[in-house]
This record gives C-alpha cells, sequence and structure tokens, in this order.
C-alpha cells in the first residue's frame, strides 16, 4: 500500500510530499509534532527499514545522473524528510563503504560499486 503525506521541511519551511510504501516499512510511526508544526513527521525505528530506505532514496538519485554519482547532501535531505538525522545517515553510508556496496570516489559524492540496475539481474 502506497502513502503520500505532505511535510513541511523543518528548515526551510517549504511543503513538500513524500510517497512510501508503508508495507514494506511496517514499523514506521507518527511522532508528536512541534509545537508550532501541525504536521506529524514519519519516524523511521528500525536499522534495516533506516538503511533500506536510504538505499532506495540512493538508487533513485543514481537514476538521475548517468555517472551514477550521487551527492550524499542529497541524500540526508531526503533521509531528513522521513526523520533520519545527518549522523544516521553517514553511519549507513560508512557500514555500505566497509561493506563493499559503495564507495567514494571524492568528498561528499558516493557511488554505487555495482550499478544498481545490474545488480538485480
Amino acid at each position: 500500500m502506497r502513502q503520500r503525506i505532505e511535510v513541511t521541511c523543518p528548515i526551510c519551511g517549504k511543503p513538500f510530499s513524500v510517497e512510501l510504501d508503508i508495507s514494506t516499512y511496517v514499523t514506521a510511526e507518527a511522532a508528536a509534532p512541534p509545537a508550532k508544526k501541525s504536521r506529524a513527521a514519519l519516524v523511521l525505528r528500525s536499522q534495516e527499514v533506516k538503511v533500506d530506505f536510504v538505499l532506495r532514496a540512493m538508487r533513485a538519485l543514481a537514476s538521475k545522473d548517468p555517472s551514477g554519482m550521487i551527492e550524499v547532501e542529497e541524500i540526508v535531505d531526503i533521509a531528513g524528510k522521513v526523520g533520519l538525522a545527518r549522523d544516521e545517515v553517514d553511519e549507513i553510508l560508512t557500514g555500505e563503504k566497509e561493506a563493499g556496496h559503495i564507495y567514494e570516489p571524492k568528498p561528499g559524492v558516493v557511488c554505487f560499486t555495482i550499478p544498481p540496475e545490474r545488480a538485480k539481474g
């Protein structure tokens, strides 16, 4: 089941929508909104769900660029929209680098070691 939620960026105040497959993220729950905000933030709790979300976001971003390069800031921005902090994203990226799934060709940019479209086949 796909769910679309409308949220406002806590940093810039710009509204945006996020569409997620809720059946995949069973541990997703609504957090109490901040005092000023009327919209609930989506919080991902399990580490496996966090890793899965970051990898899916990376695949989507990698498909936009023929080189497959993904800026870490873009990943952090997308992950922040569902409640993941920068340190959590950095920890996930470090783990994926150590596992050999991604590499950092230059500071602030990561790439998959095997392009996502070839990894499944």
